[in-house]
């Protein structure tokens, strides 16, 4: 192991212990990225940004880790108990260095449930249309750059207008979620388009994402959806476009997928 190697491991191993001074949870937050941290070069810049939000050089954030170290320890002692990491971070950057004015309290897990909610629909539980832009476009650069196929799944379930109508909403939300959790085991990227509507993007070639369609279009099929008053059961129906095969523009490559997807439906259900 190089010198640089271990030291990094010990201030890893320092790093998670000074933490866990200031609560069980923030050791059990922290500790599944700090290897990653340990890695980077700009490892103090890393860390003080996620404890305090603030951005500094890197050889300015080693500086402060140390300084708000030292404060730590001086403020424990005067108080005859442990201060936390976090709390003599505030008062150094409050009451020393002066670039706090005043102080807002948030909850981490609270926060976490909000950036959730504004990024997955409440229902599905899989990303909104609006995700759906930037990650689209965030992929075809990845695709881009390291030469690899990006297919865009359109799905849409059949006639679920009807079905919506016929069985009612609570009937119709079940449809939805377990569409949705049916994609969301072929990948992460699933995205509710609209009502019925889904896209799931991922880095397959035209067989595989057609494979992965069919199997969730026979998975749909399989379940018992279908009643009485509803005789024609669920189903849907799914349309492919692949980067660069297809277009190579976000906007070109969704409309290809969607007019596919209208195209297999008006066969499928050309006589009903």
């Amino acid at each position: 192991m190089r010198d640089d190697e271990k030291e990094m491991e010990g201030i890893e191993e320092e790093v998670i212990e000074i933490l866990s001074e200031d609560a069980d949870a923030e050791k059990k937050l922290l500790k599944p990225d700090i290897k990653k941290i340990a890695t980077e070069e700009k490892f103090y810049f890393h860390i003080l940004k996620y404890l305090t939000g603030f951005e500094f050089e890197e050889n300015e954030a080693r500086d402060l880790w140390y300084k708000i170290l030292r404060h730590k320890y001086l403020i424990s002692e005067k108080l005859g108990r442990n201060v936390g990491f976090r709390v003599a971070a505030l008062d150094y950057f409050m009451n020393i260095k002066g670039i706090l004015k005043a102080v807002t309290f948030v909850d981490i897990g609270a926060f976490n449930r909000l950036k959730t909610d504004a990024l997955h629909d409440s229902l599905t539980r899989v990303f909104r249309r609006n995700v759906l832009e930037e990650k689209g476009r965030e992929f075809l650069k990845i695709a881009k750059e390291e030469g690899k196929k990006l297919s865009f799944i359109f799905f849409d379930i059949d006639f679920f207008k009807k079905f919506n109508d016929t069985m009612g909403h609570l009937a119709g939300d079940a449809v939805l979620y377990e569409v949705a959790r049916t994609l969301r085991n072929y990948s992460k990227n699933v995205f509710r388009y609209g009502g019925d509507e889904f896209v799931v993007v991922e880095f397959w070639d035209f067989e595989k994402a057609k494979e992965v369609a069919q199997e969730v279009e026979n998975k749909i099929k399989e379940k018992s959806f279908s009643a009485e008053k509803f005789k024609k059961g669920v189903s849907i129906s799914f349309g492919i476009s692949v980067f660069p095969d297809d277009g190579e523009e976000f906007k070109e490559l969704l409309k290809t997928a969607d007019d596919r997807l209208y195209e297999e439906k008006r066969k499928k259900h050309k006589y009903e």
